[in-house]
């Protein structure tokens, strides 16, 4: 019910709690990771967080490490879904093609905050 009522009246967001709850979020984030079956597993360290998270293809792993970073920093349920839609986190082009070819097993890589969220918003 509650969630019927929050999609009928959408809260106005503020831009200045979503600034305050994107910087609260790590700058830069490390991530190690392998196939094992038909998933990707990855050790993600965001910040003073360390946890595993894992996804069935590349646009999906690196979704759930979005979600997960930003679930662990306990961001308001109502700029989640502005923070996902943007992706706060994205791999370098060179790792993404790491991540979509079946060939390579594992890697490690880091990535920065995007700062283009903010002039999305």
């Amino acid at each position: 019910m509650v969630t019927f009522l929050r999609k009928i009246f959408k809260p106005k967001l503020s831009r200045e709690a979503f600034i305050a709850y994107y910087y609260k979020l790590p700058d830069s984030v490390s991530i190690s990771w392998q196939r094992d079956g038909g998933f990707i597993v990855g050790s993600v360290k965001a910040g003073n967080h360390k946890f595993m998270t894992q996804g069935k293809n590349a646009d999906d792993f690196i979704e759930m490490v979005n979600d997960s970073i930003i679930a662990v920093h306990d961001i308001p349920e109502d700029y989640i879904d502005v923070l996902r839609k943007n992706k706060t986190y994205l791999p370098s082009d060179e790792e993404w093609l790491k991540l979509n070819n079946g060939k390579v097993m594992k890697s490690r890589f880091s990535f920065i905050k995007e700062k283009r969220v903010l002039q999305r918003i």
